[in-house]
């Protein structure tokens, strides 16, 4: 059997200069990438947060308006006014009791009563 026997030197420099130098500039380009790629997450969600921002959002009684019924308010209001004005939203009417209960209450309170 051949025994190795290594014998430990006592040196007076355990990790060179040159070796911690390299091994402080690998971490901090490891650092470094990392914080680069956080901020690149964080833009990213900033700029879908604004695009989200952007974008109209589109009510859900324009699906129930036929695309013809749309072009033909705009064009009317783009005959009616000047070129200045915009359409910025068509909502469909719903029924509402409101009004026809407001009526009811003038009528009622017009008449007297026995």
């Amino acid at each position: 059997m051949l025994f190795v026997l290594a014998s430990a030197e006592p040196t007076g420099q355990p990790v060179s200069i040159q070796t911690a130098l390299l091994i402080i500039f690998g971490l901090g380009l490891l650092w470094t990438v990392r914080s680069l790629l956080d901020l690149r997450r964080r833009v990213d969600r900033l700029t879908a947060a604004l695009e989200a921002k952007r974008r109209p959002s589109v009510p859900s009684a324009v699906a129930t308006i036929p695309p013809e019924i749309v072009v033909v308010i705009t064009a009317a209001v783009h005959e009616a006014l000047d070129d200045d004005h915009r359409v910025v939203s068509i909502t469909a009417e719903h029924h509402n009791p409101a009004w026809s209960m407001e009526g009811r209450r003038q009528i009622f309170g017009s008449r007297k009563g026995r």
